[in-house]
């Protein structure tokens, strides 16, 4: 496929993504109402809590862990969603959309169900967004022919000067809008 070719596909497909988020596609928008972090439930059953918790987590993650003496629900991390797959609900707007088409962004999530002293308990919802950190491109082509750096030279020297990093994760703080979505649901399912 040639250079103009793959500018038109491209363009076709942010247009056609650009058209969608005017048009009002639900998937595209944001919560409209803010709800507090950490939201406060009037009811005195934590398992009723804990449990519709887990039910709207789970339509955006993978449950890792349960922890009901800490009172804590971790996520296993998950891959952003782009603006190619509309039915994942990870990526809440166009512009978080459009970053995890462009980039490998990952999120992951906490939920505390705590008691507070007026007998209700306070559901706080944490999502965590991060970059994937790499040295080099994964699939990368030019200076290939002239040098392959795949495969290491084993040297029996010491290094001198910085190490290169280990592909990692950068954290990129919390997703507030993500967050919101989630408490919004939370509220939603106990009929608040």
């Amino acid at each position: 496929m040639s250079n103009e070719a793959r500018r038109k596909v491209v363009a076709g497909w942010l247009g056609l993504a650009i058209l969608a988020n005017q048009v009002g596609c639900s998937i595209m928008t944001g919560p409209q109402a803010q709800a507090t972090n950490p939201l406060s439930v009037p009811s005195a059953d934590f398992e009723t809590v804990w449990k519709a918790s887990i039910t709207v987590l789970d339509d955006y993650f993978d449950i890792a862990s349960e922890n009901r003496l800490q009172r804590v629900i971790i996520t296993q991390p998950k891959t952003g969603a782009t603006l190619l797959e509309p039915w994942y609900g990870d990526s809440v707007g166009f512009k978080e959309r459009l970053e995890s088409s462009l980039q490998t962004i990952r999120r992951w999530a906490r939920i505390t169900v705590n008691p507070t002293s007026t007998g209700t308990f306070a559901v706080k919802v944490e999502v965590f967004k991060e970059l994937e950190d790499m040295i080099r491109p994964e699939k990368q082509l030019y200076g290939r022919a002239v040098f392959d750096n795949t495969i290491p030279v084993n040297r029996a020297r010491d290094v001198v000067g910085p190490l290169p990093a280990a592909n990692g994760w950068i954290p990129r703080g919390r997703d507030t809008a993500l967050e919101q979505q989630i408490l919004g649901k939370i509220k939603a399912n106990l009929f608040l």
